[in-house]
């Protein structure tokens, strides 16, 4: 697949209950080159092309070292509940309970959608669904390169006056030199996954 993402790609099948994408946002640049020339979008000022989905929230950046999850349940079916406010928060809980496996402490805003560790992003949340079955996702910043996320260029999510952080930069401000993986993160996300929503993943 020319447009597929080669650092990583774990599937999930959950058995009667929908599917899980977890995948390092990596596309190889002639792939990209090609998608941006078919699509004709805008760019922006930094040369990164603008691109308009179905999904909540505001403009973000999607880029290397991110880890982008795409659940696609059927709410309608047990263990779900056909109510997105819920599905919202459990989406949130289960990147909570991934940081804090890293003695990272993630938390809600009151106001904004996402995960936030003080008063930065950390992970972005943006879901959509049709008839009960679920869109688009989170992607949690494990070690992107935040300049894409400078504000004269964008205003992340369209949230003023807060900034954008990742996992390596908490970590590497505590001292820490190792910085788990993709892969690492990955593993645990699907085990919070199957925590938080009660169901089983199976590759």
């Amino acid at each position: 697949n020319e447009c597929g993402r080669n650092s990583l790609e774990r599937r999930g099948a959950l058995e009667q209950h929908g599917c899980l994408w977890i995948e390092e946002w990596r596309i190889k640049l002639s792939a990209m080159d090609r998608l941006a020339e078919l699509a004709c979008p805008v760019e922006a000022p930094n040369g990164v092309p603008i691109f308009r989905v179905e999904r909540g929230g505001e403009v973000t950046f999607h880029g290397p070292s991110q880890l982008v999850v795409y659940p696609m349940f059927d709410l309608k079916r047990a263990p779900f509940r056909a109510d997105l406010h819920w599905y919202l928060r459990m989406v949130e809980e289960v990147v909570i309970r991934t940081l804090a496996h890293y003695d990272i402490h993630g938390s809600r805003d009151e106001i904004n959608t996402g995960v936030w560790v003080d008063s930065n992003k950390v992970a972005a949340v943006g879901i959509s669904s049709s008839r009960w079955i679920t869109t688009h996702g989170f992607a949690l910043n494990i070690d992107p390169d935040l300049s894409f996320f400078d504000t004269d260029i964008i205003l992340p999510c369209g949230i003023q006056g807060r900034g954008v952080t990742s996992m390596a930069q908490i970590l590497r401000e505590r001292g820490f030199s190792q910085m788990p993986t993709i892969n690492q993160v990955a593993s645990v996300v699907i085990s919070k996954m199957e925590e938080v929503f009660a169901v089983q993943l199976q590759e």
